[in-house]
């Protein structure tokens, strides 16, 4: 059973690869001599170069990464704000519904939260370091870019295809080689200490699946992201006020 989700995602991956991706770019800088946009309330400032530190990395800017921009993307969704609040989360979902099988010591007390805590680190720092490693090792542009279309649907298609296909470098089309080495190593890298009966291939390929899942749910979100904002703006709905590019999305005034 976990290996025949394992084939569907990669099958469905396939799929969705063959789906032309033509994505954003950022405006170019503007020159010395160009008048600057001035900051208002209804204007979202610009991000860090990785983008916002819940969702990024977004592409805030034209040309390659330089390896240590790179690292700092990879510094910033590790160890950044993300990082500390997502495994505690996971913790603590596990601990009130774990699986039938789990032993006692992963189940009850703070030493089975903080194992469950560990267990989510390692698996999201695992994935984020696979990535880092074979985007600098193959030149390979991950960063999300959404999509130049106004259709739902396309957008859509957009997004789940872009969890399979990212750019080089030189911006091209590309098999996205480095979700694949971070969803792996998320995916096996707990048959090192998760306990007995899951420490198994079939349960890593499963882990495998899901963290295809989060690139898939990531992409669709940094998507749709804009309409969300100006959604919950117009509905007086409290919403965290996510920083997005400039070039990315304009609120509407009042």
């Amino acid at each position: 059973m976990h290996r025949n989700l394992l084939i569907l995602v990669f099958v469905l991956g396939y799929s969705f690869a063959s789906f032309p991706i033509n994505a954003q770019n950022p405006s170019p800088v503007s020159t010395p001599t160009a008048p600057k946009p001035q900051a208002t309330p209804d204007l979202q400032p610009p991000v860090p170069t990785a983008g916002d530190p819940l969702y990024a990395p977004v592409v805030t800017s034209r040309g390659p990464q330089s390896l240590h921009e790179r690292f700092m993307d990879y510094a910033i969704v590790t160890v950044g704000p993300r990082s500390l609040f997502v495994p505690p989360v996971y913790a603590a979902i596990r601990m009130a519904d774990p699986p039938a099988t789990y032993p006692r010591d992963w189940r009850l007390g703070a030493g089975a939260f903080g194992r469950n805590y560990g267990s989510a680190l390692a698996s999201r720092t695992s994935l984020e370091t696979g990535r880092f490693l074979t985007a600098a090792l193959l030149h390979e542009d991950f960063r999300y870019r959404p999509s130049t279309s106004k259709n739902p649907i396309v957008r859509t298609f957009h997004a789940l295809a872009f969890t399979f296909v990212d750019k080089s470098d030189s911006e091209h089309n590309r098999i996205a080689f480095a979700n694949f080495v971070g969803a792996g190593a998320s995916g096996f890298v707990g048959n090192l200490y998760l306990p007995a009966g899951f420490n198994d291939l079939s349960h890593a390929e499963t882990r495998t699946a899901i963290a295809f899942g989060g690139f898939a749910a990531q992409n669709l979100l940094r998507e749709f992201t804009p309409e969300l904002l100006k959604a919950t703006r117009k509905w007086h709905t409290p919403f965290p006020r996510i920083p997005l590019p400039a070039w990315w999305v304009k609120l509407p005034a009042h």
